[in-house]
C-alpha cells in the first residue's frame, strides 16, 4: 500500500467514524427529549421513549448494514478462517449423535454453500440416503444451525475436511457454484418456538 492510498484509506474511515458518530448523537437527542435532568424516563413520557427507541434501533441496524458494506470495500473480504459445520444424517434416528465438519470460509453463509461443493460432504449426503424411499430421494439429512459455529470443536469430534477442501475446489471465492453442480438439498430444524403467554 502506498502512502496515497494509506492517506485515503485513512480520509475514508474518519468519514465512517464521523457518521457513526453523528448517528448516535442524533439518536442520543432524540431519546434524551424524554428524560428528566437525572437521565431517567419520565413516568408521562414511556410509550414516547420506547416507539423513539424502535425508530432509532430501526435507522441504527440500517446504518450498520450500510458501513459493513462501505468497510469491506475499503479493506477487503474477510480472509477465509475455520468454522464448523453440524449435521444430522440418519443416526439421529437412533439416536446417535450428529457428525460436524471442519472447513474454511470466509463466514458461516458461505461455509453452509463450500461444504455443498466438497466430495467428501457430497459422498456422506449420499450415504444417508433413506433405504427405503421409492425412487430417487434426497438424502435424510437436517442442518444443526444451533451446533455450528466459527472455530474447531475438540480433536476427534470432527470431520476435518479442510485437507480435501484444498485439493478439490477454490473456497471462500465468493463465486457461486459452478453450473452442473448440484449440491444435495439439506433441511434446516426449526428454531426454538417460545412459549405463548
Amino acid at each position: 500500500m502506498t502512502i496515497t492510498d494509506h492517506a485515503r484509506l485513512i480520509h475514508a474511515l474518519h468519514g465512517l467514524l464521523a457518521a457513526c458518530q453523528d448517528l448516535a448523537a442524533r439518536h442520543q437527542a432524540a431519546l434524551d427529549q424524554y428524560r428528566d435532568l437525572d437521565g431517567y424516563v419520565r413516568e408521562d413520557a414511556y410509550a414516547d421513549y420506547e416507539d423513539a427507541r424502535i425508530v432509532t434501533a430501526i435507522e441504527a441496524s440500517d446504518h450498520l448494514d450500510t458501513v459493513v458494506a462501505q468497510l469491506t470495500r475499503l479493506v477487503g473480504p474477510l480472509p477465509p478462517r475455520t468454522f464448523t459445520l453440524t449435521f444430522a444424517g440418519r443416526e439421529r434416528h437412533d439416536g446417535e449423535r450428529p457428525t460436524s465438519f471442519a472447513l474454511r470460509a470466509a463466514d458461516l453463509h458461505e461455509a453452509r454453500r463450500v461444504i455443498e461443493q466438497i466430495p467428501g460432504f457430497q459422498q456422506w449426503c449420499q450415504d444417508n440416503a433413506p433405504d427405503d424411499a421409492p425412487g430417487p430421494a434426497g438424502p435424510d439429512v437436517v442442518f444443526l444451525s444451533d451446533q455450528s459455529h466459527p472455530g474447531l470443536r475438540a480433536p476427534g469430534e470432527y470431520v476435518d475436511l479442510r485437507p480435501e477442501q484444498a485439493s478439490s475446489a477454490p473456497a471462500a471465492t465468493g463465486h457461486s457454484s459452478p453450473a452442473g453442480l448440484r449440491p444435495p438439498p439439506i433441511t434446516s430444524l426449526p428454531g426454538p418456538r417460545s412459549r405463548p403467554r
